[in-house]
């Protein structure tokens, strides 16, 4: 019962970060290669050791601070969504295969696929339909703001969420809450 406890707390978190990566490409991937390397919060799958080097750690820092800067800049930040929702999808499945344990590699493959990059997606579609009635609402003088919470819950949200199984679950059953809620949408858009 407690291994089946670990892999069902390991694929929650997984797609809590997925959700927080649709937010931000590299905030979640950063702080849980932090995490991974100074703490014993989270349990990396092997092949993803790398997130907690030295390097991938510069890598992705930089990559956060770019992502923050260009986000808060009107008309820019549209740019960067339409340009990075792919990438936060990557970013999702990356994520949740990372965290998710004792599986055997097809399962994880499909879980970071399905649940991690898909829950990304949504997240980034939900996140700039937001941001677009935000942009509307203040001509566009909101933006910083927005971008700014956005950062903040992003944030708080990958750390609670890595600190705490409860969070962990919370957060991923309102992420696939919205997974299926965005998936229901396009399907009856396309089927129109």
């Amino acid at each position: 019962m407690d291994h089946l406890l670990t892999i069902l707390a390991s694929i929650a978190l997984g797609v809590s970060l997925a959700a927080c990566c649709g937010l931000r490409a590299f905030l979640p991937l950063f702080l849980l290669g932090m995490v991974g390397r100074f703490t014993g919060w989270v349990e990396l799958g092997d092949a993803f050791a790398w997130l907690t080097s030295s390097g991938a750690l510069l890598a992705l820092g930089i990559g956060v601070v770019l992502e923050a800067a260009a986000d808060k800049v009107p008309g820019l930040n549209h740019l960067l969504d339409a340009l990075a929702t792919p990438l936060r999808a990557v970013a999702g499945m990356l994520v949740t295969a990372a965290v998710v344990v004792d599986l055997p590699l097809w399962v994880v493959a499909l879980l970071a696929i399905i649940l991690g990059g898909g829950t990304a997606l949504a997240m980034g579609i939900a996140k700039s339909g937001v941001r677009g009635g935000v942009t509307a609402a203040t001509v566009s003088t909101g933006t910083p703001a927005a971008s700014l919470l956005e950062d903040i819950g992003c944030a708080l949200t990958t750390v609670l969420a890595m600190a705490t199984t409860m969070v962990a679950v919370v957060v991923a059953v309102v992420a696939v809450g919205l997974l299926w809620v965005v998936g229901r949408e396009v399907w009856r858009r396309r089927r129109r």
